[in-house]
C-alpha cells in the first residue's frame, strides 16, 4: 500500500480523482524543469506568444475549476498548437482520470515525442504505468525522465516508491529517496520521506545482519 497521505509525487495537486492537471508547456526542441514539492510539477519553456500562453493558462484554470467545456477547449488548443507538449500532457491526465488508459497513454507518449527533453512527460507516463500494474514499464519511464533531467526531483520520488512498495528493491528505494531529499529536501512532506529513509536503513541493516548470521553471505 502507499504511504499514508501520499500518492505519486506529481499527481497530488489536482483534479479530484486523478491528481494534478499540471501547467506544462514546452516546445518541440526546448524544455526544462523546476523540481516541485510533492503535489506540484511544472515545466517552463518557450511558447509562441504571450497571447498563446494566456489562452492556455485560462483553459487550464477552467479545467482545474471543473468547467465541463474546458476539455474541448484544450483539445482545440492542442490541435492548433501541435508543437506544445503541455496540452497533450494535461489531456492525457484528463483521459487517465476518466479511465481511458489507452487514450491517456497515447497522449502522454505524443507529449514525450513533441518535447524530447522534458522529463515531466515521461514521469507522468511512469505514473500511468504504475497505476495499471506495469511496473517494469514504470521503472523505465522514470529512469528516462531522470536521464533527460537529472535534477527533476519528482521522478526520483516516484522511482523510490516503486522500488520500495511494488518491485521491491529496498536498496534502490533508499538511494532514490536520498536523491529526492538532496534535490527537494525542503518540500512539504519531506520530513515523512526522512522517516522512511531511516526506516529503510534499519530494515536493510537488519536484513544484512540476519543474512550474515544465517551464513547466507
Amino acid at each position: 500500500m502507499l504511504r499514508p497521505g501520499w500518492t505519486e509525487h506529481v499527481m497530488r495537486a489536482a483534479i479530484t480523482g486523478l491528481g494534478a492537471v499540471t501547467l506544462v508547456a514546452c516546445g518541440t526542441l526546448s524544455g526544462g524543469s523546476a523540481a516541485a514539492p510533492p503535489g506540484a510539477a511544472a515545466v517552463t519553456a518557450d511558447v509562441p506568444s504571450t497571447e498563446t500562453r494566456a489562452t492556455y493558462d485560462g483553459i487550464v484554470a477552467r479545467l482545474r475549476a471543473g468547467d465541463p467545456a474546458a476539455q474541448g477547449k484544450l483539445e482545440t488548443f492542442s490541435a492548433a498548437h501541435p508543437d506544445l507538449a503541455g496540452p497533450l500532457l494535461n489531456l492525457g491526465l484528463v483521459r487517465a482520470r476518466s479511465g481511458d488508459d489507452a487514450g491517456a497513454q497515447d497522449l502522454l507518449r505524443r507529449a514525450t515525442q513533441v518535447c524530447n527533453q522534458c522529463g515531466t512527460a515521461w514521469n507522468q507516463l511512469g505514473v500511468l504505468h504504475r497505476q495499471h500494474g506495469r511496473f517494469a514499464d514504470a521503472e523505465q519511464a522514470y529512469l528516462r525522465a531522470i536521464a533527460l533531467e537529472s535534477g527533476y526531483a519528482p521522478a526520483y520520488y516516484n522511482l523510490a516508491v516503486l522500488y520500495e512498495l511494488y518491485l521491491p528493491r529496498p536498496e534502490q528505494a533508499l538511494e532514490n529517496y536520498e536523491r529526492f531529499l538532496q534535490l527537494d529536501g525542503t518540500a512539504d512532506g519531506s520530513q515523512d520521506v526522512e522517516k522512511w529513509v531511516a526506516d529503510l536503513r534499519r530494515r536493510i541493516s537488519t536484513t544484512a545482519t540476519t543474512a550474515r548470521a544465517d551464513g547466507s553471505t
